[in-house]
């Protein structure tokens, strides 16, 4: 009996430069990532006063902070047995950037912007407020490349949108398209930081604020699309899977975050209230003339 889904069989591989050498679709939506993070990010610190440049020094802080605590992540978190019998398994890098888990990126990209505010006496809320757009985006690509690569599969599915994939199932299993649902979350999230930064206004937005929506809404999102994901590492018998485990504390730091913001009030950062009111002034000027 055939399955009754969409037939997902593209190349990885959107092509072959020279021997080994080739540009996938994965590698594509990674650079992605970072040239629209930066692009949010940008945009944040040019409207806050703080200047640009913030943004493009951070961009090199991010990428290692991101590709190491998603490096490290997934071989803690997905493959920690295997590293207890082959500890050089941790540093092996022949496999190119295969397996790479989104809550390590996580903590790499919390570090990177803890240790950055630090260097460049920067707030950290106003950090990590502000590097909120840039995640929800980051997380939304890199499940596309997900799904281009095949992986990160859902569970065998009997709804009129299941997928098939050839090159990972044969005979072909009808399954949930888990990569697309978080694609849906990820842009949900980042609609939703758009509104709620434009309800509370950028002069009297409480800091962590944003931060703490992120961490809440795109977490609770996560846990619940885990459902219709494959298990990893744990046992099928197991409730819940490691990335249900490893999103209920990121979602408590979110909530907290958020009934600690709106209990803070609003908070001006100077830069902004310097930048607004230079603004006004050249306004006043104009007008004059």
């Amino acid at each position: 009996m055939e399955a009754n889904c969409f037939v997902w069989d593209v190349d990885p591989i959107l092509a072959h430069i020279w021997g080994p050498i080739a540009i996938r679709y994965y590698g594509l939506s990674f650079l992605l990532v970072f040239i629209l993070g930066w692009v949010f990010l940008h945009w944040q610190f040019k409207r806050s006063g703080r200047g640009a440049q913030l943004a493009a020094d951070f961009l090199y802080w991010a990428m290692g902070g991101i590709v190491l605590g998603a490096w490290f992540g997934h071989r803690f978190f997905y493959e920690f047995d295997r590293i207890l019998t082959h500890p050089l398994y941790l540093i092996d890098v022949r496999g190119g950037l295969s397996g790479l888990s989104s809550h390590g990126a996580t903590i790499g990209l919390c570090l990177a912007l803890i240790l950055y505010a630090r260097r460049r006496k920067v707030p950290m809320g106003e950090m990590f407020d502000r590097i909120s757009f840039s995640a929800a985006v980051g997380a939304t690509l890199v499940r596309v490349g997900n799904f281009f690569n095949s992986e990160i599969l859902g569970r065998p599915a009997d709804v009129s949108w299941a997928v098939c994939f050839p090159r990972v199932d044969q005979p072909l299993v009808a399954r949930h398209p888990s990569q697309l649902y978080e694609v849906a979350i990820g842009l949900a999230v980042l609609g939703l930081l758009v509104l709620v930064d434009r309800l509370a206004g950028r002069e009297k937005r409480p800091r962590w604020l944003l931060a703490g929506v992120f961490f809440s809404t795109y977490f609770l999102q996560r846990f619940f699309v885990e459902f219709f994901k494959a298990h990893q590492t744990l046992s099928t018998d197991s409730a819940l899977t490691m990335g249900q485990f490893l999103s209920i504390p990121f979602f408590a730091l979110g909530v907290g975050l958020v009934i600690w913001s709106l209990k803070s009030g609003p908070r001006t950062d100077e830069a902004v209230a310097e930048a607004l009111a230079a603004a006004k002034k050249t306004s006043k000027k104009k007008k004059t003339k």
